[in-house]
């Protein structure tokens, strides 16, 4: 399927802001560190869903691709709680 070069420069757009306000955040809202880093995290998220849905053209994919790169990200998610809780009672 061909992409039009106005989808991926809307989509470039919408990075760039999502970018800045990853930047101006902590400044906009005074938030505790805990709830910071969440919104962050959250904003990456969205941050990851454009790049490999339009960049890595997963859109496109068939399901069982899909579903390797889901599995693949909860794998990662797994080995991060892992670590996470043992950096927690250490």
């Amino acid at each position: 399927m061909e992409h039009s070069v106005s989808l991926y420069t809307k989509v470039l757009a919408g990075l760039l802001l999502l970018t800045l306000l990853t930047f101006m955040q902590p400044s906009l809202y005074h938030l505790m560190p805990g709830p910071t880093a969440g919104v962050q995290l959250l904003i990456a998220a969205m941050k990851i869903g454009l790049v490999g849905a339009y960049y890595m053209h997963l859109r496109s994919e068939k399901a069982y691709l899909k579903g390797y790169v889901v599995m693949a990200l909860m794998i990662l998610l797994i080995f991060f709680v892992i670590v996470g809780i043992d950096v927690a009672h250490s």
